[in-house]
């Protein structure tokens, strides 16, 4: 097994994307980005990005994203994510990530963790002078099925993720508040699989 030293903005270590991969194969970010894109950040596509993707190449032909990561201020809220799992009958768990922060695990396909930091930042008034910042950014992990790898290890992988993720993106976008998080990610539970529509 080959496994990338780093992933996501250098937040994620080989011991964390291990869990997540099947036995045999080759594990590597795909395109690799050093920074968070924020609102206050210059647009640099070269250097910054809202969405980290790892791949798994198996050594037999199958394959398959082992996280699918995206980072974005929570315009929408929390609560309107949550009913929008439930609008699609997703079923959705709370996690206790403390007092600064929500999560939420959802049983769709990718068994996505989506965790809300509070975060006080500024949203440049030249580009939206009326548009006031969320009061949280979303951290949103999730991945393929990957053969050989453990669904319930991958859900707690997936939130151990969003956690240190979480905390490179506080610092990419300055917030101004006192961020606090968690030393480790809750146990995430397992949940039904998501229904079918009809």
């Amino acid at each position: 097994m080959e496994i990338a030293q780093s992933a996501c903005w250098s937040a994620l270590s080989k011991d964390d994307l291990k869990p997540l991969a099947g036995k045999y194969g080759k594990v590597y970010e795909a395109v690799p980005r050093a920074r968070i894109q924020t609102p206050t950040a210059p647009d640099e596509p070269g250097i910054r990005s809202n969405d980290c993707r790892v791949v798994w190449n198996g050594d037999d032909g199958s394959g398959g994203f082992l996280l699918d990561v995206q980072v974005y201020p929570a315009w929408d809220g929390v609560d309107a994510d949550r009913a929008r799992d439930v609008e699609k009958h997703r079923p959705v768990a709370d996690l206790d990530f403390g007092p600064g922060a929500v999560g939420l695990a959802s049983g769709d396909e990718s068994h996505r963790i989506r965790l809300y930091v509070r975060c006080d930042f500024q949203v440049p008034t030249s580009d939206k002078p009326d548009t006031k910042a969320p009061p949280y950014v979303r951290v949103d992990v999730g991945g393929d099925p990957i053969k050989g790898a453990s669904p319930a290890g991958a859900r707690q992988a997936y939130a151990g993720a969003a956690l240190k993720i979480a905390r490179v993106a506080a610092a990419e976008y300055r917030c101004t508040n006192q961020v606090q998080l968690p030393a480790a990610a809750p146990a995430v539970p397992e949940l039904p699989k998501e229904k079918a529509d009809g």
